[in-house]
């Protein structure tokens, strides 16, 4: 008798939410949207896009959406619209009993900049996207130039497209940089990759007057391993500036041209 009880006293609780939560939807709804909160929440580290920038895009095919009803927004719509945005990377919008529409939104996380042969250029994000430069803002990125970088388009997936012989050399350098990104010793050693007309990079350091001969993306790990050798090493006993060259494309070497 006492669990019959208890469990039409749990049905009745949960009616009574699903009336309350029904009054309270429906309240929204019909409420009129009196304010937009936009927060882009790694503002901090980028600054691709602004609360303004969103808001403008918002009021382009709606512009009495500030005193309509919140229930007349159609909410998904609006989250796909800002994602097609070539700089943001997530974006929720929702709707508060205060009459507030919330839009809450992170920005794609560039990790090289690349400078084609025509001075163009176009950012590799860390999912592999290609994005546009921006207008207003650049990223404190590793930049990337040489030979052959054309083609990259804002909107492509190097993953989609790294089985496509043109975009190869494009998705190796993505490689490369997301390594070097990802590891705080390494972002904090180069300044610029540099693509050669043979098809393999070559490293510049931000200390130091030596060139690094990476060669081809293969067994990148092991090479970073033999260059952290090196400046642990051997650097730390000579000093940084004795050498012109230094090339890792060799097996179990490194080899150091002195100027």
């Amino acid at each position: 008798m006492k669990r019959a009880l208890n469990i039409l006293t749990w049905i009745g609780l949960m009616a009574y939410l699903i009336v309350v939560l029904g009054l309270v939807s429906d309240k929204v709804s019909k409420s009129p949207c009196q304010s937009l909160h936009i927060a882009i929440i790694d503002s901090a580290d980028n600054h691709f896009v602004s609360a303004k920038d969103i808001y403008n895009l918002i009021i382009q095919d709606q512009i009495n959406i500030l005193g309509g009803e919140l229930g007349r927004i159609n909410t998904k719509e609006l989250e796909g619209k800002i994602r097609n945005t070539p700089f943001v990377k997530t974006s929720e919008v929702f709707k508060s009993s205060n009459g507030k529409l919330n839009i809450y939104i992170t920005q794609r996380e560039p990790i090289i900049r690349v400078i084609d042969e025509r001075g163009k250029g176009y950012y590799i994000d860390k999912e592999a996207n290609i994005m546009p430069l921006g207008e207003y803002y650049t990223a404190r990125v590793i930049v990337a130039n040489g030979w052959n970088l054309n083609g990259g388009t804002p909107g492509d997936n190097l993953m989609e497209l790294k089985a496509n012989a043109e975009y190869k050399r494009i998705y190796d350098l993505y490689q490369l940089g997301l390594f070097i990104y990802n590891d705080n010793f390494w972002r904090a050693q180069f300044e610029q990759i540099h693509l050669t007309k043979f098809g393999e990079f070559q490293l510049i350091p931000r200390v130091g007057a030596h060139i690094i001969e990476f060669g081809d993306i293969s067994n990148y790990r092991d090479k970073f391993d033999k260059l952290y050798a090196l400046y642990n090493q051997g650097f730390e006993k000579e000093g940084w500036n004795k050498y012109i060259k230094i090339d890792l494309k060799f097996k179990n070497q490194v080899v150091c041209t002195r100027r």
